[in-house]
């Protein structure tokens, strides 16, 4: 690895994430953001704070709600939970950012996925002047305790941020420019630790923001490549296919197994005992690689009679023979069914979600097989994908009475897991919404309860499947379904803005020409809710039935300015796709009928999916 030293990248013009300039560089002073810290705190309800980074407000509410004072006290752990691996995986990433702080007066620390500092090096000085304020090994830095910080903001954010000055809540950390990543497991791609770079105010005023992004999120990939490389490749595989069969389809029990290493579900390892691993083994040294699933029957220990799929795995690139993955559950007794609605009753369809892309299809195939099959589900997507509107969907299928728990806007007693027990008991089904966002201990007591429960009438949405999330979808044991942010299924964007100007606008209206390019071609960071809102503003334009560029607002055009597709590149996404569908979606046919070399075909592919169109057969 070679990072680029300070001299690279200081004094360059300043302009930071998300395109805001931090205070540092002249979008707030910091006494202004001190006045409004302490304007925030003293009347928290009708504080303006949109003059702040988005990222920050939100750092400042949460912090607020955890009732985080600015004098609070930094809170020391037993121990940071940095395993080995990650420690060994980053040692000479952090050697080479502490010779790179050394030269600039600034520190380097990594964190556990708690937040709890395990590693802290830089200058001399530097160093001494942590030791003041508090641990710098054992420290906790979490949000709930201290505020916002870029290490306990990035765990709760789930993404780089940068804190400048007086942005932070607590006044111990606001002379410090810090700049976080999160440190990515290679295969859960949950996080294992935040990797963080502090400057001194004299280097932050004149460096550019965006270019001490690059160099941390370079550090951390690069820590996260290294991580890969310490899994055997055989291991890895194995884990990758145990992944996604936990994340796949609901069953009691997942286990992945080869010749040397058998990787089992908590399900799966209170279930059976070791003599019936080793009868699983014998099978799946028998399995043949090509073979397609088999079902079967087989009797465990204390006689009970279980149901075993068995999917070989093809390893013999690797020198292995006889890995399969197998699902275990216990057959359904003949007549049994769930509380709720009657199981002879056919599941509604979702006709009214609108969408035709392979990857939105899919979910609402996995939303369909949950329904069915009368699953519980877990609804994973990014902010503003839909992701209630489906759960609800889901659950209005499952029974007639729907109870919504929101992780974000509710608290206490009104949605702890008793109450959503109380729930289900009665019959009706509960969707637990943003349940990513819930404390700790809400986490675990779910958790808790879902072990207990057999496939209950309920529904869970997250932003993404993080480590502290994965016990809940474990315990849930239920059918996982991805909506895809918007940017990844641009071909279905003019079926909902027609959609949504139907509802808000006026039936007769429509998009000029333009105004549908600009629609297909924008990133949607807000996905259908920004789209939503694009649409809704557009109720008072009364200049005819088409719709211009020019009725949008200063705002929205912003949001949609992007990298368009050149006419050339337009007319190669069309080829390529019509080639694919002639040729059945064989790749390898599709090169020799471009006359492209398949690598080449491959890299175009993988280009216009990163953009977000979709070449996929439906």
């Amino acid at each position: 690895m070679n990072l680029s030293r300070a001299e690279d990248w200081m004094f360059a013009p300043a302009t930071s994430h998300h395109g805001q300039p931090p205070s540092a560089v002249g979008a707030i002073p910091n006494a202004d953001i001190h006045q409004l810290r302490d304007q925030f705190l003293a009347d928290p309800t009708t504080t303006d704070l949109s003059s702040l980074r988005p990222v920050i407000a939100r750092s400042w509410q949460r912090s607020l709600a955890c009732n985080v004072t600015t004098s609070g006290a930094f809170l020391e752990a037993s121990d940071p939970h940095v395993d080995e691996q990650l420690l060994l995986a980053a040692e000479p990433v952090l050697t080479e950012l502490e010779g790179l702080c050394i030269d600039t007066g600034g520190s380097v620390v990594l964190t556990d996925s708690d937040g709890t500092l395990a590693v802290f090096r830089g200058e001399p000085l530097e160093v001494r002047r942590a030791e003041r304020l508090f641990p710098i090994v054992g420290a906790r830095m979490g949000e709930d305790l201290i505020g916002t910080n870029s290490d306990g903001t990035v765990i709760e954010e789930g993404e780089a941020v940068q804190v400048w000055g007086a942005e932070h809540f607590n006044d111990a950390l606001q002379s410090s420019y810090c700049t976080s990543v999160p440190v990515r497991d290679p295969i859960r791609r949950s996080i294992r630790g935040v990797l963080g770079l502090m400057l001194p105010e004299d280097v932050a005023s004149t460096t550019n923001p965006r270019s001490l992004l690059l160099l941390v999120h370079g550090a951390a990939a690069e820590i996260t490549r290294r991580l890969a490389e310490r899994l055997a490749a055989r291991e890895q595989a194995l884990m990758s296919e145990y992944m996604r069969e936990v994340r796949k389809r609901g069953a009691d029990a997942v286990i992945a197994m080869d010749d040397r290493t058998t990787i089992a579900s908590r399900s799966a390892l209170s279930m059976l005992d070791q003599s019936d691993f080793a009868v699983l083994a014998a099978l799946a040294r028998n399995s043949q690689p090509g073979d397609n699933a088999t079902q079967r029957r087989l009797t465990v220990s204390g006689g009970r009679e279980v149901s075993l799929q068995v999917r070989p795995m093809d390893y013999r690139d690797l020198g292995v023979n006889g890995a399969a993955v197998m699902r275990v559950f216990v057959p359904t007794a003949p007549g049994a069914h769930t509380a709720g609605r009657s199981p002879s009753s056919p599941p509604r369809t979702f006709d009214s979600f609108v969408g035709t892309s392979t990857r939105f299809r899919r979910a609402l195939d996995a939303a369909a097989a949950a329904a069915s099959r009368r699953l519980p589900a877990y609804v994973v997507g990014e902010q503003g994908t839909g992701k209630l509107r489906l759960a609800e969907a889901i659950a209005g299928q499952l029974a007639d009475e729907v109870v919504k728990f929101d992780y974000l806007r509710s608290s206490g007693s009104a949605r702890s897991a008793a109450e959503v027990d109380s729930v289900l008991a009665r019959g009706a089904a509960a969707v637990l919404h943003r349940v990513d966002r819930a404390t700790a201990a809400e986490k675990e007591e779910i958790a808790d309860l879902l072990s207990l429960l057999d496939q209950p009438q309920l529904v869970v949405t997250t932003s993404a499947v993080t480590e502290d999330v994965l016990p809940i979808i474990s315990a849930l044991r239920g059918i996982e379904v991805t909506l895809p942010p918007l940017r990844e299924r641009r071909d279905d964007i003019l079926a909902l803005a027609g959609d949504l100007m139907r509802e808000h606008v006026r039936p007769d209206a429509r998009l000029s020409p333009k105004l549908r390019d600009a629609l297909v071609l924008a990133d949607w960071p807000g996905n259908i809710s920004q789209l939503r809102d694009l649409i809704t503003s557009l109720s008072h334009v009364e200049t005819g039935s088409e719709i211009r560029m020019s009725d949008l607002s200063a705002v929205h055009l912003r949001a949609l300015s992007t990298a368009r597709l050149t006419r050339l590149e337009e007319a190669e996404l069309q080829q390529i796709r019509t080639v694919l569908a002639e040729a059945g979606g064989n790749r390898v046919q599709a090169a020799s009928l471009l006359g492209l070399g398949r690598s080449t075909l491959y890299r175009k592919i993988e280009m216009y999916e990163g953009r977000g169109f979709d070449l996929e057969l439906g």
